[in-house]
């Protein structure tokens, strides 16, 4: 596999010039998928905690252009990532956005996939609730409302599934989960 490192990625990232927001997102998503799939793979889940770091941190490099131009985003990121040589990056990326979990043809698929695909559900600027997340993009996105809505019981069955498979309870996964994106949030000033 041609996995970046993860200073290969972080420069990857900046090289697309995006907003601090987008930028404290990926690193917070990263973050959390991270630890997602470290507790798979210590529950015996044959899965990349390396991969899921890279593939998190460059999820959303499309956005900006994506909300410009009407391109599908995480298809557009997905396709950049293998022009440049890591298709591996490809599925994961891909799959991420909510609106995939209500697509057959576009839901996480994976371990990988998944753990990236909930980590984003739970990370705005910070940790939240899947909930909290769809109620913060319903009302920066009104006109997705409905496709939100209709997002939040496969974002939470797609959760149950990745603790059953770690071997927790949802509580118990989303302790770990919200404990390894604050751990590494900087000190205040």
């Amino acid at each position: 596999m041609a996995v970046p490192t993860l200073g290969e990625a972080e420069q990857l990232l900046a090289s697309f010039h995006l907003p601090d927001g987008i930028v404290i997102h990926s690193r917070g998503v990263s973050r959390v998928a991270t630890e997602a799939a470290r507790l798979l793979a210590v529950a015996g889940i044959e899965v990349d905690p390396h991969l899921v770091a890279v593939a998190a941190l460059l999820h959303d490099v499309d956005k900006p252009r994506t909300r410009g131009d009407g391109s599908e985003h995480g298809l557009l990121a997905a396709r950049w990532m293998t022009e440049r040589g890591h298709p591996e990056l490809f599925a994961p990326i891909a799959s991420h956005p909510i609106s995939c979990l209500l697509n057959p043809s576009r839901a996480p698929q994976g371990w990988a996939a998944k753990s990236v695909a909930v980590a984003d559900r739970h990370i705005s600027q910070r940790f939240v609730s899947i909930d909290q997340r769809i109620d913060d993009q319903a009302r920066r996105y009104p006109a997705f409302r409905a496709e939100l809505d209709a997002a939040r019981a496969p974002a939470r069955a797609m959760q149950a599934e990745l603790a059953a498979a770690a071997g927790l309870s949802v509580g118990e996964l989303i302790g770990r989960l919200r404990a390894a994106c604050d751990a590494a949030q900087p000190e205040p000033a």
